[in-house]
């Protein structure tokens, strides 16, 4: 370790470039360097992103913090997926195989284009103060490689590499470790917000451990817009008002988007683990509009907290982003981590992006090594085909020379595949001819059949049991269900042209219910 450990946390927003210097000497003195720099807001080509390339650059060089110790810097809570998951289980290795795919369920994404990084929390404790062993609380994050990648670039664009990737809500928890440190009197509940200019960032802290990392878009600038409407003036005329009010003097609506998301974050996790947050710590640039912390801490139910328990003007809240990068524990080492619980807890997109880089590029040799492979069972497996081809080749020709002896024992000497259709024509006029001749007419039993079908009435069921033929006589024993029904067929052969002499005997009740038997006689008439 070096005789001085030094880190930069660089906090880059839609207004301002923020930073920190944070030294810490072997001797364990300390020293913090706050630097600022505002982004006009009214230019529009301040917004390309190589006038703010430009801008970094200048802000950087300006105050020598090129070259002054690592840099650290966060993606917003916006674009990172946060989830706090829980398990039965404690097993690092178990909870490492566990995780992702508890993750493929929760993001629309596919694991390949995302960072995974994952927390073990600390083990909540019992009401009588004994760690409870069983189970496990995991804060999983999950970065899109594209949005990494942007932010990569854009640093890269500055001439800066950080050391370490983290979000901006993981910042905030830092803080409040880092002043725990220092003897300030920090709740165990609480809720760490963030005002910005255009988002809130809401870390939400229970039991001393980070639970719920998020983004609201609302932040200051939507204060000052409407306080240009009300007063008809320029945005920049606004924003000078703004600083010189207080919370009373604005319409409480305009605070009422944040709170209601707030309000929606704080319900769903206190509904989660049923008990409730206890105190508000309210930060950032847009909590300089005075008395904001107790009227944001009184909507939400929760207590403030401020300079008496330590948040005050040692760390500027509008700083403190930017203040817990430039404190982030895989860099300073700091005091803390020895003794608290929640010092352990690090998010580090940067490592956690170059390890599975790492481990990609081990996965290329794997698939080379596997594609050879892959390569040689495919000529195998073709060499086999090709032996089991020439092997079924004679039992083919075998099956055929029986097929054809098969074909010509039922077709007739000669027949052979493709006939099937001719012949069996051939037999079925064959048997057609020997159907009856009566008095030299032609007589088809299925065209008599049909007649029958045909003259049946509607409504009137019909179950044949036994029919005879006999020449152009017809002989049907039936059953239908009412006597009704016997007498509407009866009447509708009476009516057909072709049937004659149509009588109904031996009526009779069946043997179940609703079942009338009868008896059907009738000649048949062919033109």
């Amino acid at each position: 370790m070096s005789m001085i450990a030094e880190c930069v946390g660089l906090d880059i927003g839609q207004t301002a470039f923020k930073a920190v210097r944070f030294r810490r000497r072997l001797t364990g003195r300390e020293s913090v360097e706050y630097f600022h720099q505002p982004i006009p807001y009214s230019r529009q080509d301040h917004a390309e992103p190589a006038h703010r390339t430009a801008m970094l650059r200048s802000f950087l060089w300006q105050h020598g913090l090129y070259g002054g110790g690592e840099i650290v810097t966060a993606l917003p809570c916006q674009d990172v997926f946060v989830r706090t998951l829980s398990f039965p289980f404690r097993d690092a290795a178990k909870l490492a195989q566990v995780v992702p795919f508890e993750m493929e369920n929760l993001i629309p994404m596919s694991l390949e284009d995302v960072t995974v990084g994952s927390l073990l929390l600390p083990a909540r404790e019992s009401q009588e103060g004994t760690a409870k062993a069983k189970g496990s609380d995991v804060l999983v994050t999950a970065a899109p490689k594209e949005k990494l990648a942007e932010h990569v670039r854009f640093m890269a664009s500055a001439d800066l590499s950080p050391s370490a990737i983290t979000v901006d809500g993981m910042a905030l928890f830092s803080v409040s470790q880092f002043l725990k440190e220092e003897g300030a009197q920090v709740p165990g509940d609480m809720a760490i917000i963030d005002v910005g200019a255009s988002k809130t960032t809401l870390c939400l802290v229970h039991e001393g451990r980070p639970v719920v990392l998020r983004t609201v878009l609302w932040g200051g600038n939507h204060l000052t817009h409407a306080l240009a409407v009300r007063y008809a003036c320029s945005f920049a005329e606004a924003e000078r008002r703004k600083r010189t009010m207080a919370v009373q003097d604005i319409d409480a609506s305009w605070l009422e988007p944040v709170l209601k998301e707030l309000r929606v974050s704080l319900h769903a996790y206190e509904g989660t683990v049923h008990q409730r947050l206890t105190h508000c710590w309210v930060a950032g640039g847009g909590s300089k509009l005075r008395e904001l912390s107790g009227h944001m801490a009184h909507q939400l139910g929760l207590l403030p907290v401020g300079p008496r328990q330590g948040f005050g003007a040692s760390c500027p809240r509008a700083f403190s982003i930017a203040f817990g990068l430039s404190i982030h524990p895989n860099i300073v080492r700091p005091r803390w981590k020895s003794r608290l619980g929640g010092s352990g807890l690090v998010l580090d997109f940067k490592a956690d992006s170059d390890a599975a880089t790492a481990t990609g590029d081990v996965s290329k040799q794997d698939r080379r090594l596997a594609l050879w492979g892959g390569l040689i069972l495919a000529v195998l497996a073709l060499l086999d085909l090709s032996v089991r081809v020439m092997l079924k080749d004679s039992t083919v020709k075998d099956l055929k020379r029986e097929l054809q002896a098969q074909y010509e024992q039922t077709f007739g000497p000669g027949a052979g595949p493709g006939e099937e259709l001719d012949l069996a024509r051939y037999r079925v006029s064959q048997i057609e001819k020997g159907l009856s001749v009566v008095d030299g007419t032609r007589y088809n039993v299925l065209a008599s059949l049909a007649e029958l079908v045909k003259h049946v009435p509607p409504g009137a069921p019909l179950k044949v049991r036994e029919l005879t033929i006999d020449g152009t006589s017809i002989h049907l024993e039936g059953e239908t269900t009412t006597f009704d029904a016997i007498e509407k067929i009866k009447q509708a052969f009476v009516a057909a042209e072709t049937f004659h002499d149509v009588s109904i005997s031996d009526t009779r009740v069946g043997a179940v219910p609703n079942q009338v038997v009868f008896r059907l006689t009738y000649t048949v008439q062919w033109p």
